[in-house]
């Protein structure tokens, strides 16, 4: 289920087969004249995954990449076949599914005109990215930025839209300009594991801090930094960001070394800050907290998921803990 977007260029939209990597559309899109409106800093999971886990990228006014899903087509369990956009609650599960509604085979993204990216990196000591935040992440229509506790310090990334191609004078030390879909990506060699939780923006700062106190204080053999990003509020069912402007923050482990004994203390502070769980990396929630997390939006997902999936055949052993009873 992968190949090249098919684009309506009038109505600025792209269906995509399910299975095709991100890395592999940025190109066709271009050549249409289009770009994503946002990606996060890794491009080599499936549309379909994607929009399962609620991926986005940062920038505080701009939302996951679920919220641009304007339809999707669905096999469900008995062999139908759903077009999300044809029912309002169908489409607004689809958007962030988890993989539990059915086979998805295409996901319809809204996009923009193609534009390019310039990128400026550089590394500063913590206390200093903190006094600037606000002024940091007002600068550029993307920040974010990794803190390393091996040196305590902040190594930062401001991305913002760039008039016309890279010049000469734009390839300075710690800056460049490309094309949008080229310069939102990064390497990621190292395998590791994850836990990613999002908070109310006022709260990111302090809890940052907390995270930040925490592994120097108990755990200074994690080697792996954290990782501090804005996203904007949407109004997704069970999406992290919703119904408030939301800072994630992420912690690190890497796959041969213990995490859970870290991931857990992490998580700690991450609910007292009423921190929600990114859906494609690891947390320890209960179904119950889960649904106070999620309000409403808990159980209007799971109606939706129990009508297109009664016998739970696209629920697995995780989700079976989850799905309301």
């Amino acid at each position: 289920l992968s190949g090249p977007p098919v684009v309506d260029l009038e109505r600025r939209i792209a269906t995509i087969a399910a299975g095709t990597k991100l890395a592999a559309i940025g190109e066709p899109l271009w050549d249409a004249g289009f770009s994503l409106r946002n990606q996060g800093d890794v491009d080599v999971q499936s549309i379909a995954g994607l929009i399962a886990t609620g991926v986005h990228g940062t920038g505080r006014e701009l939302r996951s990449i679920s919220d641009s899903v304007v339809d999707a087509t669905i096999v469900t369990a008995d062999g139908s076949v759903v077009v999300a956009a044809d029912e309002p609650d169908v489409l607004e599960a689809a958007r962030l599914n988890l993989g539990a509604l059915g086979v998805v085979t295409d996901v319809t993204l809204a996009l923009e005109p193609a534009y390019h990216l310039h990128e400026r990196h550089w590394r500063a000591p913590v206390p200093e990215i903190m006094a600037e935040l606000d002024a940091l992440v007002a600068a550029t229509r993307h920040f974010e930025f990794f803190w390393y506790p091996v040196d305590d310090m902040a190594y930062a990334k401001a991305l913002h839209p760039h008039v016309g191609p890279p010049d000469p004078l734009d390839d300075r030390p710690g800056e460049y300009v490309d094309r949008s879909y080229r310069v939102f990506p990064s390497l990621r060699n190292d395998k590791h594991t994850e836990m990613e939780y999002s908070v109310p923006a006022a709260a990111g700062p302090e809890c940052f801090g907390r995270i930040r106190q925490l592994m120097q204080r108990d755990f200074a053999d994690v080697v792996w930094p954290a990782e501090y990003r804005t996203v904007a509020s949407d109004s997704g069912w069970i999406s992290p960001a919703r119904d408030r402007p939301t800072v994630t923050i992420s912690v690190h482990q890497g796959v041969d070394q213990p995490h859970e004994p870290f991931f857990r203390a992490a998580e700690a502070v991450f609910a007292d800050y009423d921190g929600r769980p990114h859906w494609g990396k690891r947390h320890y929630l209960s179904a119950a907290t889960l649904a106070d997390l999620h309000g409403d939006g808990w159980q209007r997902f799971w109606q939706v998921q129990q009508r297109l999936d009664p016998t739970g055949r696209f629920v697995n052993q995780h989700l079976a803990a989850l799905r309301p009873r």
